[in-house]
Parts: structure tokens; C-alpha cells; sequence
């Protein structure tokens, strides 16, 4: 009986030492918007690295980082099983890509049409389908969570012509829990 009773307070130990299995919960609590250039291009494109910028010479690109805060909780785990001694790690909301809009101050030329300021660009598909948007978890922005790239397609930038004047870029969007995010940034976009 003693021996039991040792087993089963060392499994109990165990548990509440590990604190539990249950994951970790976040909430997306604000984020960070950057121009950035590939500083080295991989096969897969979510392992790309990038240099932030507020010069856009070769490429287009834009980085969207996000900061989750930690939802506290009480759940010692006595109910279930652990079989690690790491919790994981869950984010309760998510960036909604249908919210999305990235819009320029300053107008510009796309295959000869004038896209005029302060025009959603995601909002026009021969402009959106040149836009390739995908995470990364490099931690590109001062190691935070993952990554939100924007990356402009290369006959894009070739067909367009920017003036010389500094573009304010928005980025707005808004998460699955209604919190709502507008980041602007100035960038140069050199032909």
C-alpha cells in the first residue's frame, strides 16, 4: 500500500511540477509593420531572410509582426495525462487575411493605368495576384512570434512607376477576437 501511495504521489508531483501539459494561451495584442528586403532567398519561401528597409530598391516588400500577450489561467492538468515536461503554446486569435489593406498616399503607374492614393491595393486582383503572402517564423522583427510577408512580385515592380516622393504605406487589419490594427510607415520605392 505504501508503495502505491508513493507512485501514485510521485505521478501527482510530476504533474503539478510540470505544470501540466496544457498549452499556453496568447492573444495577438498588437503588431509591427515594416518595409524589408530579401537579404537571402531560400527554396522555400517561408525560410527567405530579411533586412528591414525604408528604402525599397530591389523588391517589394512588406513585413507584418505581431506581439501576443499571455492569458493567464488556472488549470493544474490533475484531470489528464502528461507525458512532456514542456508546455506548448496556442494563439486564441488570428490576423484575418480578408481584412487585410495595404494602401500608398501617393499614386502610381501600373501597366500604364494610374492607381490612385489611398486605394486598398488587395482590393484590385490584377494587383493582389502579384502579391504573395505567407508566414515565416524566422522572427524577423526583434525575434517576435511569426512573420506576415508581402512580397510584390518582380514583373509588378518592373511594370510600375513610382514618383520620387517618400510613400506613407497603411497597413490596416483586425483579428478573429474584433481588435483592429492600423500601422503606417514611410517608405521610398526606387524604380
Amino acid at each position: 500500500m505504501k508503495k502505491t501511495l508513493k507512485i501514485i504521489g510521485i505521478y501527482l508531483f510530476l504533474i503539478v511540477a510540470s505544470q501540466s501539459c496544457s498549452p499556453e494561451h496568447y492573444l495577438i495584442s498588437s503588431i509591427e509593420f515594416n518595409g524589408a528586403t530579401v537579404s537571402e532567398r531560400k527554396n522555400e519561401r517561408e525560410l527567405n531572410n530579411f533586412k528591414q528597409t525604408n528604402v525599397l530598391k530591389n523588391d517589394i516588400v512588406f513585413i507584418v509582426s505581431y506581439h501576443t500577450d499571455y492569458i493567464a489561467s488556472l488549470d493544474l492538468g490533475l484531470s489528464g495525462k502528461c507525458y512532456a515536461f514542456t508546455k506548448g503554446s496556442v494563439i486564441d486569435n488570428y490576423l484575418l487575411e480578408n481584412t487585410y489593406s495595404i494602401k500608398f498616399d501617393h499614386p502610381f503607374i501600373y501597366k500604364n493605368v494610374t492607381i490612385n492614393a489611398n486605394q486598398n491595393l488587395l482590393e484590385i486582383d490584377e494587383i493582389k495576384n502579384q502579391i504573395a503572402i505567407y508566414e515565416t517564423n524566422n522572427g524577423y522583427y526583434n525575434g517576435l512570434g511569426a512573420d506576415k510577408v508581402f512580397e510584390f512580385s518582380q514583373s509588378f515592380k518592373s511594370e510600375s512607376v513610382f514618383t520620387t516622393d517618400d510613400y506613407e504605406v497603411t497597413f490596416n487589419c483586425s483579428t478573429s477576437d474584433n481588435r483592429n490594427f492600423e500601422k503606417k510607415i514611410i517608405v521610398k520605392i526606387e524604380n
